[in-house]
């Protein structure tokens, strides 16, 4: 698949996930979840990872809703928690998994330069209005290329550090002794827009939203 259309189906999935119910959302989810343990195999972990950075917001957002929502007590001791808002913060909190998980799907199945192409093309236009779409690609290639680089470094040195502290400073002390071995491999063909997307591709981004908009709320 083209990589911009995939990130154009990712931009329709953000976009009506608010409005899906929650039987949806939890259907998509395990979809999804599903999708990514299949095509990242091993690499699982990195999305359990990410998950549980957000674990904090995961918890405001569900106690939010669950304190502030007006309706029927989940139970009658407790009268300020509402079984609407427990059904609102769970739907809401499988919004941001969906979201997330997506996004990580989209990373785990698409290279770096294919990534960066495809968003060069949403960009394209904008050489209209007089703007460079290749210069902001150049600075998201080298961006991406050096957090994944620099992630499976502290890898390496949280491992034989045994401290995130420790491996921090002393990735940074190698590299100010070897500045030469920062990762920055850009290649110029990142800096295009890319193969324009095959005319039934872009099918899949209109019935993806005709799915979700028309799922049952």
């Amino acid at each position: 698949m083209n990589p911009f259309i995939r990130i154009l189906c990712l931009m329709v999935l953000a976009a009506l996930l608010p409005g899906l119910s929650l039987s949806a959302v939890s259907v998509l989810a395990w979809l999804l979840l599903g999708l990514y343990a299949w095509l990242a195999g091993d690499q699982f972990q990195r999305l359990l990872r990410g998950l549980l950075r957000l674990r904090w917001l995961f918890l405001a957002i569900f106690v939010l809703y669950l304190g502030f929502t007006p309706g029927d007590p989940v139970v009658a001791q407790l009268p300020g928690l509402s079984r609407e808002g427990m059904f609102e913060g769970a739907r809401r909190s499988l919004i941001l998994l969906d979201l997330l998980t997506a996004v990580y799907l989209l990373l785990v199945s698409t290279p770096i330069p294919a990534l960066v192409q495809g968003i060069n093309r949403g960009l394209w236009p904008l050489r209209a209005i007089g703007l460079d779409p290749a210069a902001f690609s150049l600075r998201l290639a080298l961006a991406l290329d050096q957090v994944g680089g620099m992630q499976a470094r502290i890898s390496e040195l949280r491992n034989a550090k045994g401290s995130l502290l420790d491996a921090a400073a002393e990735l940074i002390r190698g590299l100010e002794a070897h500045p030469e071995s920062m990762p920055a491999a850009v290649s110029p063909a990142m800096l295009g827009p890319g193969p324009a997307p095959r005319y039934w591709e872009w099918l899949l981004p209109v019935a993806l939203g005709s799915v979700l908009w028309w799922s049952p709320v």
